[in-house]
């Protein structure tokens, strides 16, 4: 039971973020006490109070947690339950009891408010994460001219491209199908996909058997790395090279539909 009520633990501190961002909960946990004190309507105290002291009590507890995990089978998902505390809704409804009703301590409470919030989180455009759009699609240059190049005028086509073109694929074009999809990308999902495997497992593709899945897939395009080894040329299995960007190649298979 202890072992369960620790991971809770680290699932909780997960959630609620390290170093600077700790403090957003912190304001959480300051209003939810100031409620329990001075809140005396019924409904709002069951809202405000209650529900979200009871979660929380809930969210620690070993055997809440067991049974969680046993009803759902799912046991990743278990810190979703936290987004029923509602943290912004009830931050916001405990400062404004707060600061009172006369105009003035409202404006001098929204503007502490504001400046607390803002020195407990950190500035989003420094992250690694987060990089300059190169265009109206916010997504990378070469991927929308790779979509561009095989992106039907009607109808649909199948494409196999690398990983890292994945997900941006569709974001241009519900017209361009994928073997597989972001499922195969995470690698906790554990999914399996033949085509995945012969494309980005094997450290060499083997071509005969790499061209019979892309055509059972019935894919239209192959797009490849220029630096992907490949035991022989797609050409020789009845593929054109289409088209090429900096970093790929796009092979048409010519077989596709005869």
């Amino acid at each position: 039971m202890w072992g369960i009520f620790l991971e809770s633990v680290v699932i909780f501190q997960n959630y609620i973020g390290y170093h600077q961002n700790k403090f957003l909960f912190g304001i959480y946990l300051f209003f939810l006490l100031y409620l329990w004190l001075t809140e005396k309507d019924r409904r709002l105290r069951a809202l405000f109070v209650y529900a979200p002291t009871i979660l929380l009590v809930c969210f620690f507890c070993p055997l809440f947690r067991k049974a969680f995990v046993r009803l759902l089978n799912d046991a990743e998902t278990y810190y979703r339950l936290l987004w029923l505390l509602q943290t912004s809704i009830l931050s916001a409804y405990g400062a404004v009891k707060l600061f009172g009703s006369r105009r003035w301590s409202r404006i001098a409470g929204l503007v502490i408010l504001c400046i607390m919030i803002a020195a407990c989180g950190s500035l989003v455009y420094r992250s690694q994460y987060i990089t300059k759009a190169e265009n109206a699609y916010h997504l990378p240059g070469e991927a929308v001219e790779v979509a561009e190049l095989i992106d039907p005028e009607e109808g649909r086509v199948m494409a196999l491209v690398p990983a890292d073109l994945v997900y941006y694929i569709r974001q241009y074009s519900s017209k361009i199908n994928t073997p597989y999809g972001r499922e195969m990308l995470i690698a906790r999902w554990d999914y399996y996909n033949d085509m995945y495997e012969a494309m980005e497992e094997a450290e060499i593709i083997e071509t005969a058997s790499f061209v019979g899945l892309t055509r059972n897939y019935g894919c239209n395009y192959v797009v490849l790395k220029k630096d992907r080894k490949i035991q022989e040329p797609l050409a020789d299995y009845g593929f054109a090279l289409y088209a090429q960007t900096d970093h790929y190649l796009i092979y048409q298979d010519t077989e596709i539909g005869k």
